[in-house]
């Protein structure tokens, strides 16, 4: 992935994280306003649905890009790299086929939105085309994300040598290096005296 992907998918994960903060306040100011003093902000849920959906779309990607996305690899983990790819790959592409999908019946959902000028049926009578485009927009780039990844593993598949290569690229991080790696960012924040 380049540097310039990273960092709007970097940033766009900040947007979301800030997204359900605000929701998390919001929620809080409609829960006690209802509570003690009998009045509601109004469309609290709908927005929440949005920052859900949205949300979600962008953890897609961010969770993809890091190889942090959930697999259970009792068996893969001790297979030979060959293996590894292969099934790695397979599991990529069967991933590919079902984000494609979804991708579609998005497309096909927002389209439909845009020609009927649907409107939530809230109180916001909101525009139904502005959150299923921000959600297909993220979808879309999870497609190009992963269909991206697949070009590279299978060139590196079709070289010799390669099936190392495509392994570590499609493999998630080991429990034991991604232990390795939280002991060490605590051990810094120890020495920079920020975690006493």
């Amino acid at each position: 992935m380049g540097r310039a992907m990273n960092k709007i998918i970097d940033g766009l994960s900040i947007a979301a994280g800030m997204a359900f903060v605000a929701l998390a306040l919001i929620t809080t100011v409609e829960v006690i306003g209802r509570k003690f003093f009998n009045f509601s902000l109004q469309g609290v849920d709908e927005m929440g649905g949005y920052v859900y959906a949205i949300g979600s779309a962008i953890g897609f990607v961010a969770a993809y890009t890091a190889n942090i996305h959930i697999r259970v690899d009792l068996i893969v983990s001790r297979l030979p790299v060959s293996a590894r790819a292969v099934l790695n790959l397979a599991s990529h592409v069967l991933l590919a086929c079902f984000i494609l999908f979804l991708t579609w019946r998005a497309t096909a959902q927002f389209l439909d939105s845009w020609h009927l000028g649907a409107l939530a049926p809230t109180p916001l009578r909101t525009p139904l085309v502005f959150p299923q485009g921000i959600w297909l927009a993220m979808l879309v780039l999870f497609c190009v994300v992963l269909i991206a990844k697949l070009g590279v593993a299978v060139k590196l598949l079709t070289q010799p040598g390669g099936a190392e290569a495509a392994a570590r690229l499609l493999d998630i991080a080991p429990a034991t290096e991604e232990l390795e790696t939280e002991l060490a960012s605590l051990r810094q924040r120890r020495s920079d005296g920020v975690d006493r």
